[in-house]
């Protein structure tokens, strides 16, 4: 159990819900500064929600959590992947690269992709 698990802990009075036990697996993964950067949050806001002191919306950033690192994305080029390996490929694949036939099959799959930047993240014309 890491120091950030037990702090976390400590700071939701003893019991962590699955969500925060699955953003403090991510941060001992590789770093709180990677995670916050990766959901588009500052590092700041992570430190507050990991000591339960965050005075925002909570159930944004749960849900967040939950669609980054709980659940998968069908992908129409790769089939089940991790929201972060979506949100990758979509910022890697903004344009074609014709030295790459992986990564042109993933720019034009990520354009369709009803999870790309222009939809939004749940598919939803922004």
């Amino acid at each position: 159990m890491s120091t950030r698990f037990r702090k976390s802990e400590d700071a939701w009075c003893g019991e962590l819900p699955d969500w925060m036990a699955a953003l403090v697996a991510a941060c001992d993964a590789t770093s709180q500064n990677k995670v916050a950067k990766q959901m588009g949050y500052s590092s700041a806001v992570i430190s507050l929600v990991l000591n339960n002191t965050y005075t925002g919306d909570m159930d944004k950033i749960e849900k967040n959590v939950r669609d980054f690192f709980m659940s998968g994305v069908n992908c129409p080029a790769l089939g089940k992947i991790t929201a972060d390996q979506c949100l990758a490929w979509r910022n890697a694949g903004k344009e074609p690269n014709p030295s790459s036939p992986h990564k042109s099959r993933m720019f034009r799959a990520c354009r369709i992709c009803p999870r790309s930047q222009k939809h939004g993240p749940e598919g939803v014309s922004k």
